[in-house]
């Protein structure tokens, strides 16, 4: 890998996109959120009752737009409870996982500069070879703060809890602190400080 390439990992509503964003902006580099792709699968599946499609194409990354087949879908339709459930299930297949990580690793091809990256697998899975991995944590209680400020409905903290078991236990790339990450506790902290802990923590070229 030539370009440079930044992987956030860690559970849900730890600030991984919020920090990804800003982190991106300043690097001059492009962001984007694995599970964008997990949620807009998910999407096209509760609509269409199937996993098969032809083709997904990524439109936007900012603001997130797929195409899958002939249909659009929006970043604003992926946050939604059932949606939230069903990710999460399905993010547990091997055969989704390996076409997530293949559109991953094409968007990170076909970035200018490089790509800062966040989901739960990036820098234990998908971007191994990353020099610059970050595991961010916090508290259930802000995380779940955070996710109903981030998708506008409440996910509880034992909604939480119960998908930090699942993501934790899977069989196929399960959430781990990648080797060699920075681990970040996102508490108490301004997202400022974190950006600039980040920073002072890469090795770049």
């Amino acid at each position: 890998m030539d370009k440079q390439i930044i992987t956030i990992d860690g559970p849900s509503g730890s600030g991984k996109t919020t920090i990804g964003k800003l982190l991106a902006k300043d690097l001059n580099l492009t962001f984007f959120s694995s599970g964008a792709v997990y949620r807009v699968i998910t999407k096209h599946y509760l609509e269409t009752k199937t996993l098969n499609f032809e083709n997904l194409d990524i439109l936007s990354t900012d603001p997130i737009e797929f195409k899958i087949d002939k249909k659009h879908y929006f970043e604003e339709d992926l946050y939604t409870p059932e949606i939230n459930e069903k990710s999460s299930e399905l993010a547990q297949q091997l055969e989704i996982r390996t076409i997530v990580e293949n559109i991953l690793k094409f968007i990170y091809d076909s970035s200018r500069n490089g790509l800062v990256i966040e989901g739960r697998d990036m820098g234990s899975v998908v971007f191994p070879n990353s020099k610059n991995k970050i595991y961010l944590d916090s508290s259930k209680k802000l995380r779940s703060k955070r996710r109903m400020s981030q998708s506008n409905n409440i996910e509880t903290e034992e909604d939480l809890t119960n998908r930090d078991q699942r993501d934790s236990s899977r069989e196929h790339s399960p959430l781990v602190i990648p080797d060699g990450a920075i681990v970040i506790e996102n508490n108490e902290v301004t997202i400022d400080e974190v950006v600039n802990k980040i920073k002072e923590s890469l090795e770049l070229p």
